[in-house]
């Protein structure tokens, strides 16, 4: 009888040690569902923005001169 106690006793623990990790898991895993919505709107938002260059930034081309001789 008295093995039969310690068996429920250690089951009952172990359930709640299972209960306790299910839930951080499921706390964690709103957190991060909650943060990969706010990164894919702001990965949104920066993609389909046009692009600027800076202030006072002037790219200047070169040609392409294919008869020049090294």
């Amino acid at each position: 009888m008295n093995q039969a106690v310690r068996n429920q006793g250690f089951e009952a623990l172990e359930t709640m040690q299972m209960k306790n990790r299910i839930n951080e898991l499921e706390h964690d895993c709103a957190e991060l569902q909650k943060s990969n919505e706010e990164l894919r709107e702001r990965c949104k938002k920066l993609a389909s923005r046009q692009p600027e260059w800076p202030k006072g930034y002037r790219p200047n081309r070169k040609k392409f001169n294919g008869s020049r001789s090294h």
